[in-house]
Order: C-alpha cells, then structure tokens, then sequence
C-alpha cells in the first residue's frame, strides 16, 4: 500500500479535469450536507447525474474541506482545493486492493480449491493485488476524481461479494445474517454509485456455483434462506432500474444518438483486446479516446479474440467452473458499458477496464504457478522453477517496481494539464475534443496563451466541425483578443446550428451581459439558470436583473452563488448592490465587508461595493471601497471620479478638487 501510495502521491495535486468542472467544481447539490434530499439529487448533464451515492461523497469531501479551511474558489485561489478529493479516491483504491486479497485468499482456500492451492492463497492473492493496485492503467479511475464513479462501485461490487463469501462461511446463523444484510446493504449502495452494479447480483450465485457446489440443485439448497440472499440482492437492481428510467443518462446513453449498436459492439471489440495489450504493454495509455466508432478492420482482431474467450467461458461452465467463473467476471462487468448499448460520450475508456483487470492477472498468476509445478515434476524443466520459484519474488518485486515507475510517470503528467492534453492529442489526433481540452490548458497558463489556444480550437473544428464544444471555447479566446463582433458571430451561429445546445445559449447570453445588452442576454440566461444553474450563469444572471433594474430578482440568484461561503468576490460584491437597491442595509454592508475580504487585485469588486455603501448612506465605508479601487487601478477615471465625490461629501474638498482634476 505504501508503494501504491507513493506512485500516485505526484498527483495530489492534479486539478480538475474535464467533468471534473460540472461534477465537482460547478455542482451546486454538493455544497451542502443538509438536507440530504440536496446531495442525494445530482444535477442532470453531468457524469454523477444518476449516481447519487457518490455525489453524497463529493458533499462529504466538500464539507470537509470547509471544516479544514480549504479555500474551495476557481484557481487560482483554491490551490489546495482538490487534495481532498484525491486522498479519498486514494483510499477508495486501497479499499478495492483489500478488498480483493480477502476475496481471492479465501476463495483459494475454499474445499474445492484448498487440496492444491490453500498452501499458495496468501502470495498468490498478495501478488495479484499489489499488481493490480500498481498497474498503470488504473491511473484514470483513480486520479480522475470524477471517476470516483468507478471506484465506488468497484469497492460496492467487491463489498458485496466478500461479504456473500463471508456469509456462506458463517459459523451461526446471526454471523450469516450479519454477513447478508452487509451485502445487501452494499449491494444497495453500489446500485446508486454506477450502472455497472446490476450485473452484481448475478456474480453472488455464480460464484457459489464455481467454487461451492457441484450443480445449480445443490446451491440452492446449501444453506438455510440462501435463495432468499439471491432475491433480495437481485431486488437492489430496482433502484439502478428506476434511475436509468428517470432519464439521467439519456444525452449520453442509448440507441438514438448516432451510433448504432452493431457499430459500438464492433468498436467495443477494438477496445477490449487494447485494454488486454495495454495490461501486458501500458505504453498507449490515452486520457481521451473520442467519440467515434472503430471502423475498418480494426476491431476483427478484438472479435476473434472475444469469440474465443467467450466459448471457452462457456465450455467451461460444465468442465472447469473455477476458471470460467474467471472468464464469466470479465465480461460481465464489461458488459453495461463495453457492449451493444451505445455510449455516445466515449468509444473507450480504460476506467472500464479497473475491475476486469482483476481476471487477466489471476489467470496469469494461476498459468505461472501451473508451469511452476510442471517444472518441479521435470528435471529438464527445473530452469523455470529456478526463475520463479521456491522463495524467490524477486521477479514480482521487480515487477512491481516496475509496474510503480509508470504509475508514477502517468501520475506526474495528470497533474500538468497541458502535458495530459499534448499526450492525448499524439496518441489520438483525429479527436477534436483532445485539441479542445489542450486549447482550455493553455488558456489557463500565466499568461494565458491566446493565439496558440486559437489555433489549436480552430484544428479541432477543422477536424470536425460538427463538434459543437469548441465553437463556444473559440468565442471566448476570440472575445479576450477584443474581437467582439466575431465573438458574437460565432456564438449565434452555434445557436443557429443547435438551439438546444446549452453551453452556446450560455455563452451568448454572458457575450450579451457583458457588452451592455441586458435586454437580449435575459432570455438566454434565464433558460440556462433553469435548466444547469452554475455560479457563472448566476452571476451573469444577478448582473443583468440589476442592469435592468429588477434587484429583487437579482438577490436570490446570487445568494445561490455566495451559499456555503464559496462565492467570489464580484458575487457578494454585487450581492450587496441588489441588496442595497432593495433597502436591505445591514446585510448589504454585511456582504461589501464579504467581498472586500476576498477582493485580492480586482479593482472592479471595490468599486461595486463601494456603490453598495453610497446607497445604503454609509459614505465613510464608501470612501475605503473607492480607495482600494483606485489603489488597484489608478488610471480609471469612473473609480477616481466616485473617491472624489464621496470625499467632497465627507468634507475634503480639496482633497475631492485634485482628485476630480485626476479624473
């Protein structure tokens, strides 16, 4: 464990990513504990949509960053912001690892297994999780923080399955009783983590078919309530069943969204047999495979090999139950995400592949120790035994050094995201969202890079132009190289393409906020505050009821966004305007003193609060808003002319005089 935590440690520092934005930084359900109904209900478009158990853990994580002192704002003031989030999907990997040494330890020694590997269950389990926790391709679902998702339900899944174990073993009836109700309740719990839990249910009997009983008769009549165990585990599925239903993933998963199932199979094909090389060769490990499907000839390699493992699962299930149960793990937990039913967001994802790992290395663990024994039996062949034999790990240990180092060298890129993003892009150049991505990092170097974050948007749309994310992004850099009328014209094209399509309605509406068109920015801002209220949309929302004279319904928009503590400085700034504008003094003075606590450089907060105070006639307050604006940018003639007024209202007049001069 120490080892595995040492690989990951360079990542601890890794930002937000990708989904990482919606799921974690923008989602407003986890900034609050209480109520749980809050948390418990995630917003919808994001990847915890549907997965309200592990959007309760972001609200955990959150809380605890509160209570630690976390400063939880956009970078760059939230430095330490996601250490957090990453130490407990850390700690969720361990869980995993330990989970899997209790469940191949004792399955090893289970009476069908025990005459010939019971000797072996300690290293062979410890040598197939320290590999399994090492391997570098279970980089993204640990380091991803938004695959939290994966990890969750792998930690349910494994759960679930040790305590089944555990309960067959009991000794007495309230030990198996306690065991069950673990498992169910885990089993429940993993329903809400991730779809991938529905196939859990089934895994419990199989097992015990594999390794208990020698007929499908005699496990259901093993021990006592045993097929009542089956039964209330199957009946956790319904609340897997009643979120899909809900529609949480209907954006993103289906048959109607321009992938067919036949062209996702062949695709999913491709993707297995990579994930099986990158076990044996991890040197192609992508963070971004793209959206689309695998064509050509590429996939019949995946399906051949598919074929052949899928018959002898099948075959074995009446000569060898053991090792089909191994085959029967890989694909079901494949199967809801790497099979016909059309993932339209990604045509492969390693992440997909965490618990399926499991399966290849005890097969291979089990083909090493095979060939161990034969080579005992024959002298010619003791060279093999003389390798990795008798007390001699040092292989392994290698192994894992090895397996440790990439760990490693993978972690350190997470946490640089333009090298993540570069690294993306080399391995998958025809993936505009890659070149997307990269164009966000470089924005977000000091100085943002703005040309070169141009050129890689306009080679994303180039690639495809029907990828409407870039169009928005391109808008933005075009914006803040001041070209507004091609900003605006790149914006409403998107909306013309796609009206539905939300991110270039925000934009637009933002676009509108800012050039000093309230009026044509409300409709747009409004349906988007509904539909996916994030604090910027707030924002831009509360400005533009106050440019419109409508404070009353600018106030609770931006109480949304100072909630919990975690607004920015404009937002309470601007809170304390609306407040201001509708008589509401005290806590209009309450959120100027907010804001100018956070203000750090920006000239602009001190001087909104400042306008706060004037109103509410508190003009000594005033005064200090106006200087520390004036301080930050003392070339701004609107902030100069404000200190100079409040200062002749104070009786400075000659102070108010040079100061008006200045202006």
């Amino acid at each position: 464990m120490t080892v595995t935590c040492l690989a990951y440690s360079p990542a601890l520092r890794a930002p937000f990513q990708f989904d990482d934005l919606g799921s974690i930084a923008e989602n407003f359900t986890i900034r609050s504990l209480w109520p749980p109904s809050v948390p418990l209900h995630p917003p919808p478009g994001v990847a915890v949509s549907g997965r309200p158990v592990v959007n309760f853990s972001l609200a955990l994580n959150y809380a605890l960053n509160q209570r630690l002192g976390v400063d939880q704002r956009p970078d760059p003031d939230g430095a330490n912001k996601t250490i957090g989030f990453h130490i407990l999907n850390l700690l969720l990997h361990l869980a995993c690892g330990a989970l899997l040494f209790g469940i191949l330890r004792r399955t090893l020694r289970t009476e069908r297994l025990a005459k010939l590997w019971s000797t072996y269950a300690d290293p062979l389990a410890a040598a197939v999780t320290a590999l399994w926790l090492l391997h570098p391709i279970q980089t993204e679902a640990v380091i991803y923080l938004t695959q939290r998702t994966e990890l969750m339900v792998s930690a349910c899944y494994l759960g679930t399955l040790y305590a089944a174990i555990r309960a067959w073993d009991a000794s007495s009836a309230r030990a198996m009783f306690g065991w069950s109700t673990a498992a169910i309740v885990v089993c429940l719990l993993g329903m809400g983590s991730k779809e991938v839990m529905i196939t859990a249910p089934l895994m419990v009997p199989l097992y015990d078919r594999a390794f208990r009983a020698e007929s499908w008769r005699e496990v259901l009549r093993a021990r006592r309530g045993r097929v009542w165990f089956y039964l209330m585990l199957a009946a956790t599925s319904l609340l897997s069943i009643s979120l899909i239903l809900a529609g949480s993933r209907r954006e993103t998963v289906g048959f109607s969204l321009g992938v067919t199932w036949y062209q996702y199979l062949y695709s999913q094909a491709w993707a297995i047999a990579h994930y099986v090389r990158l076990v044996f060769w991890p040197v192609q490990l992508t963070y971004d495979y793209g959206q689309e499907p695998i064509a050509g000839l590429r996939g019949v390699p995946g399906l051949l090999l598919l074929a052949a493992l899928g018959a002898a699962t099948i075959i074995g299930w009446r000569r060898a139950p053991t090792l089909a149960f191994v085959g029967t793990w890989f694909f079901l937990i494949l199967a809801p995400s790497s099979s016909f039913v059309p993932i339209r967001t990604e045509i492969a994802a390693e992440r997909r592949f965490y618990l399926p790992l499991a399966s290849v290395l005890v097969a291979l663990a089990v083909a090493v120790q095979l060939l161990r024994r034969r080579a005992d039996s024959h002298p010619a062949r003791r060279w093999w035994h003389a390798l990795v034999g008798g007390e001699r790990w040092w292989l392994l240990a290698a192994l894992c050094l090895l397996l440790a180092g990439t760990t490693f060298q993978r972690s350190r890129l997470y946490a640089d995201p333009e090298a993540l993003w570069r690294d993306a892009v080399a391995k998958s150049p025809r993936n505009p969202r890659a070149y997307d991505n990269l164009a966000t990092a470089l924005l977000h170097q000091q100085p943002p890079r703005l040309a070169d974050a141009e050129t890689t948007l306009r080679r994303a749309i180039a690639i495809d132009s029907t990828y409407l994310p870039a169009w928005p992004n391109l808008a933005g850099v075009v914006f803040e190289q001041g070209r507004l009328p091609e900003a605006r014209q790149i914006l409403e094209h998107v909306v013309a393409t796609n009206p539905n399509y939300v991110r270039g309605v925000e934009r637009l509406g933002v676009l509108l906020a800012v050039t000093g068109e309230p009026a044509a920015a409300l409709p747009h801002l409004e349906r988007v505050a509904a539909e996916f209220p994030s604090d910027e949309d707030l924002l831009a929302l509360g400005t533009v009821y106050i440019a419109l004279d409508r404070p009353a319904d600018a106030v609770p928009k931006l109480e949304e966004v100072v909630k919990g503590g975690s607004g920015s400085a404009f937002a309470y700034a601007l809170l304390s305007m609306a407040y201001a504008q509708t008589g509401r003094a005290s806590e209009a003075v309450d959120a100027a003193t907010a804001a100018g606590a956070r203000g750090g450089g920006d000239a602009s907060v001190y001087l909104t609060a400042g306008r706060a105070m004037l109103i509410v006639q508190r003009p000594a307050e005033a005064e200090k808003f106006f200087a520390e604006a004036v301080r930050l940018n003392p070339t701004d003639p609107e902030s100069i002319t404000r200190l100079g007024t409040v200062t002749a209202a104070l009786g400075k007049r000659d102070e108010a005089a040079q100061l008006f001069c200045r202006a």
